[in-house]
C-alpha cells in the first residue's frame, strides 16, 4: 500500500483521507483503484439533497455532497469558496469500482480557453419601482468561467430604453454583448402582457386594475389600486387599442352607470366555514350606487326545520333581478344525495385509527361532522359511516368497529 500511495504522490496527486474513513480521497479528478485491505462503502450512496443558493459574486458554489462516516452515510453541507483566477472548480463524485464505491473529490482545474454556452438563466423576482426599469440578471465570463450577475433596478434615462445584455453563439463561438441604453423608439410598440395582480375588496370602493403606461419611450407599469366608489358612477379601466396598425392609449375613468342592472359578474370562490348548528348562506353580489359590489358569505345559526336557500339572480326579459335568500320549510327526511365529504389533511398517529368525517342529516338538512381519532381495539377494524340510496331514499349507515 505505501508503494501505491508514492506512485501517485510521485504523480502529483494529492492523498487525504476521508474523516472516519479507511478508503483514501484522490483529488484532481483521476480515478482510482481502491486496495482491497482498505475498504470502502459497499452500499450506494443516497441522493444528493436539495440546496438552496445564490450566486455570489467572486465566489463559487461548492455542491453538498454524501461522506462515508464510521460506518454510515453523513450529509456534508455546501459552501462558497472564493475563485481562484483562472481556475474552474470541478464537484467531486462517488465512484463505483467493483463493490465497492470510491471518493473523487472535486479540485480547481485549469479554466479551458472556451467555456462552452452559458448555463440557462437564473429565474428572479422582477422588481418594480417608479421612474426605474429592472435590468435583468446575466452570466458573466470571469477566470474562465461563468458567474451571474444579479438583476437590478436602476433610474430611467429620459428618451432611452434599456437593451439587455445577452449571449449569441456566432460560427460555434459564444459571445456577449452588454446591456446598454440607447435611443428610444417613437412607437414602442405593443404593450407587453398585464402583470398579474392580487385584486383587493373594500366596502365601498373599487379596484382600479394596473396598466402600462409610455415613459420616455419605454413602457412603465402603474399598479393597480382602491379608488373610492362615485355615486352613480361606475369605473371604466384604461386600455390599449390597436388602431390602424399603432397603438393608443385610452385612461381609465368614471362614466354614469346604467340605472338598471346588467349581467353581474361570476360569483366570488370563498372558503365555505362550518360550524355545529349553523349553516353557511353564500357570497352574493349586490346592485349599488349603479355597480355591483360583493357581499361576503357568512354563517347564520340554524333554524329548525328549515333550510336555508341561496338568493340568485334571475333574468327575466332582459332584466335581472335579485331574489334574496330565505329560510323556507325543510323536508324531514333527505330530498338529495349529500354533498361531497370535505378534504380532511390528517397524519398517521401510532395507536390510533382516523374516523373519517361525514354529513349528518340534522334539522332538515345536511350538517358536516368533522373526523377524529380513535383509539385502535385488538382485533378490531373500524368502517366508516356510507349514505346509501334504497328505493329513492337517502339513509345513513353509522360507523361501527367490526
Amino acid at each position: 500500500m505505501r508503494i501505491w500511495i508514492s506512485s501517485l504522490l510521485a504523480a502529483g496527486i494529492a492523498l487525504t483521507p476521508a474523516i472516519g474513513s479507511a478508503q483514501p480521497v484522490v483529488r484532481g479528478g483521476v480515478d482510482v483503484k481502491v486496495d482491497a485491505r482498505v475498504g470502502g462503502p459497499r452500499e450506494a450512496p443516497p441522493p444528493p439533497r436539495e440546496e438552496t443558493w445564490r450566486p455570489r459574486r467572486g465566489q463559487v458554489w461548492v455542491a453538498g455532497n454524501w461522506e462515508w462516516r464510521r460506518g454510515k452515510w453523513e450529509w456534508r453541507p455546501g459552501h462558497y469558496e472564493a475563485r481562484k483566477r483562472g481556475k474552474r472548480w470541478g464537484s467531486g463524485r462517488w465512484d463505483r469500482q467493483g463493490d465497492q464505491w470510491v471518493w473523487v473529490a472535486g479540485g480547481w482545474a485549469e479554466a479551458p480557453k472556451d467555456p462552452g454556452p452559458p448555463p440557462a438563466a437564473i429565474a428572479e423576482n422582477e422588481q418594480r419601482r417608479r421612474g426605474h426599469v429592472w435590468i435583468k440578471g446575466h452570466w458573466s465570463l470571469v477566470d474562465g468561467d461563468y458567474e451571474w450577475v444579479p438583476g437590478r433596478l436602476e433610474r430611467r434615462q429620459r428618451g432611452k430604453r434599456y437593451t439587455d445584455a445577452r449571449w449569441d453563439n456566432v460560427g460555434g463561438k459564444w459571445t456577449f454583448t452588454a446591456g446598454t441604453w440607447a435611443e428610444a423608439p417613437r412607437d414602442p410598440g405593443p404593450p407587453p402582457a398585464p402583470v398579474t395582480e392580487t385584486e383587493q375588496r373594500r366596502r365601498g370602493h373599487v379596484w382600479v386594475k394596473g396598466h402600462w403606461t409610455v415613459v420616455d419611450g419605454d413602457y412603465e407599469w402603474v399598479p393597480g389600486r382602491l379608488e373610492r366608489r362615485q355615486r352613480g358612477k361606475r369605473y371604466t379601466d384604461a386600455r390599449w387599442d390597436n388602431v390602424g396598425g399603432k397603438w393608443t392609449f385610452t385612461a381609465g375613468t368614471w362614466v354614469d352607470a346604467p340605472r338598471e342592472p346588467d349581467a353581474p359578474p361570476p360569483s366570488l370562490e370563498e372558503r365555505v366555514l362550518f360550524r355545529r348548528g349553523f349553516a353557511w348562506v353564500p357570497g352574493h353580489w349586490k346592485w349599488e350606487d349603479g355597480a355591483y359590489e360583493w357581499q361576503p358569505g357568512k354563517l347564520e345559526a340554524r333554524k329548525r326545520g328549515k333550510r336555508y336557500r341561496a338568493g340568485q339572480w334571475i333574468e327575466q326579459s332582459g332584466k335581472w333581478t335579485y331574489t334574496q335568500g330565505n329560510w323556507a320549510d325543510a323536508p324531514a327526511e333527505p330530498d338529495a344525495a349529500p354533498p361531497p365529504p370535505l378534504g380532511e389533511a390528517i397524519r398517521p398517529k401510532p395507536g390510533f385509527v382516523w374516523v373519517a368525517g361525514h354529513y349528518e342529516w340534522s334539522g332538515g338538512d345536511y350538517e358536516w361532522v368533522a373526523g377524529h381519532w380513535e383509539r385502535e381495539r385488538a382485533g378490531k377494524r373500524w368502517i366508516d359511516p356510507l349514505w346509501t340510496q334504497v328505493g329513492g331514499k337517502w339513509t345513513l349507515q353509522p360507523g361501527r368497529w367490526e
